[in-house]
């Protein structure tokens, strides 16, 4: 099932900007949105940001709508659109439709993404609105809460199913917008009628026809209401026609084009020819030049024979190959006899773009493993636009993940599998850390003692000290969770108790024995 994230930017910088009167950098909520959409998207293969656009329609069927909200700060504006623009040059699609809110954008992108079978749609946003469009293959991710709004969570929130949303909300009202429900109810009233008839327009003909089934206040006021009803409605029912949004955007992958070996990525408004002045952050802090520590080469005892070479023309002299690059193995020839080599003080070997690259390794295994920083980023390249690697953002970002995964003795691949991204902070797998500190040679043993639904035990021993147990128990997973059990049932803990308790105990021992093996890193697991 492919997962599609869209994004209400109104619903994310509004917070943002109201909580940076302080800060000392300008443009401090720009760059805290992007950060946020850039943190959001990571685990997503497909993602859109959905903006509002000017007056919206609603004005102009209901005068008073918004009324009470003061007019829209221009400092505000000027950074959403900031933020809208190193967006799409991040590469992300940004809609919006002139005489239309960001939800209705959403809402129509929504209905177009699921006309695509095995798609789902997540919806970031703090608009209850939203709450509407939830359905099997649709959910809310608030962004205040964190909850995440699936057809149990709305009914368990305000007691009706989605699709009796907007008539609940019809009848309620929604202060937030100026919008007058039916005088004197509230939530619980609202909730047993539409329990009781189904739809608004069951229990105002219900009015009509059997008024003494009614208190006389409830009476009286639904039929006020009636003629109030249609108006109301139109105003909290979002839009699906909105015509000509590109929804193909959403499932194209944010292109990067080299431009002097560095990732640009380009979106809607930019081309390979500005690319080049762009100066945007990506989203990934710049990488230092790989430090690979070795010791110099000696000299050879006398000149060397080189076999004659088509490729090489008369008298050029063939390049000196590298050192490969740390955790490499060289090939090797057999000696002789072993000559002694004088004691030198250690240097360092800076790996540069701009070298040449070290001679592929025996293992047949690593001869498609990046040989230099120039290698590295078009094999980052290459991996993003393939889209399995896609939900880490951007090809710099991949790029990062590879290094990282290189000082820990891995290759590219293994790399992208075992790191995740939880907003926005890389984790590796449990199995991964266990398997760094077994392969380290640090360990005697590290080993799962206990496994149940209750507790998990791990116990290891590091060369001559004592042996250290750890364990972990299910009361330890629920102390998240208190007061919430839905939350837990549909969380990993409620679901893979046992596992969820074998991944963190692990980890936990790992780090607290062996940091300098898997330095500091958590497992997924121990942030979801």
């Amino acid at each position: 099932m492919t997962r599609v994230l869209l994004i209400d930017l109104s619903s994310l910088a509004h917070p943002i900007f109201h909580m940076s009167a302080s800060e000392p950098d300008p443009n401090h909520t720009s760059t805290a949105v992007v950060a946020r959409v850039r943190a959001l998207t990571t685990e997503f293969p497909s993602a859109a940001v959905c903006c509002d656009s000017g007056r919206c329609f609603r004005k102009d069927l209901d005068p008073a709508y918004k009324a009470q909200r003061p007019e829209s700060d221009a400092t505000l504006q000027h950074q959403i659109q900031l933020a809208r623009d190193i967006l799409r040059r991040d590469g992300f699609p940004v809609w919006s439709a002139r005489g239309f809110e960001a939800d209705d954008v959403l809402a129509t992108a929504t209905m177009q993404i699921l006309r695509t079978p095995d798609t789902e749609v997540v919806i970031a946003s703090s608009d209850k609105d939203l709450l509407q469009l939830v359905s099997a293959r649709v959910s809310v991710h608030s962004l205040t809460s964190g909850t995440v709004y699936d057809p149990a969570a709305v009914r368990e929130k305000f007691g009706v199913d989605p699709n009796q949303f907007v008539d609940w909300l019809s009848l309620v009202g929604d202060a937030a917008d100026n919008v007058k429900g039916a005088k004197g109810i509230g939530p619980k009233t609202a909730t047993a009628l539409l329990t009781k008839y189904g739809t608004l327009d069951d229990a105002l003909a219900a009015v009509a026809s059997q008024g003494t089934a009614f208190t006389p206040a409830l009476a009286g006021t639904l039929r006020e209401f009636q003629t109030r009803a249609n108006m109301v409605r139109a105003l909290v029912t979002l839009r699906e026609d909105i015509q000509d949004l590109p929804i193909d955007e959403v499932y194209r992958a944010r292109v990067p084009v080299l431009e002097d070996d560095e990732a640009v990525f380009l979106g809607e408004d930019a081309s390979p020819a500005d690319a080049a002045g762009h100066q945007e952050p990506l989203g990934v802090a710049p990488v230092a030049p790989a430090v690979v520590a070795v010791a110099p080469e000696p000299a050879p005892a006398a000149p060397l024979t080189l076999a004659p070479n088509a490729s090489m023309t008369p008298g050029e002299v063939p390049p000196r190959p590298l050192l490969p690059p740390a955790g490499l193995r060289a090939p090797q020839e057999p000696a002789a006899a072993p000559q002694p080599i004088p004691a030198a003080p250690r240097q360092e070997l800076v790996l540069r773009e701009s070298d040449s690259p070290a001679p592929a390794p025996d293992e047949w295994e690593r001869q498609l493993e990046p040989r230099s920083m120039a290698q590295a980023k078009a094999l980052a390249v290459d991996l993003f636009q393939s889209r399995l690697f896609s939900a880490y953002g951007n090809a710099p970002a991949v790029l990062s993940v590879m290094l990282a995964g290189r000082e820990l003795g891995m290759t590219a691949t293994a790399s992208l599998r075992g790191f995740h991204i939880i907003e926005g902070k890389p984790t590796l797998a449990a199995d991964l850390i266990r398997a760094l500190v077994i392969r380290s040679g640090q360990a005697a043993y590290f080993r799962c003692i206990e496994r149940t639904a209750e507790r998990a035990t791990f116990t290891t021993k590091r060369g001559d000290d004592p042996d250290v147990s750890l364990s972990v128990t299910i009361e330890e997973g629920r102390a998240a969770f208190v007061g919430d059990d839905k939350a837990w049932a549909r969380s990993g803990w409620g679901k893979n108790p046992a596992d969820m308790l074998v991944a963190r105990a692990g980890s936990k021992l790992a780090r607290l024995v062996y940091p300098d093996v898997v330095h500091g890193f958590y497992a997924r697991e121990e942030l979801e």
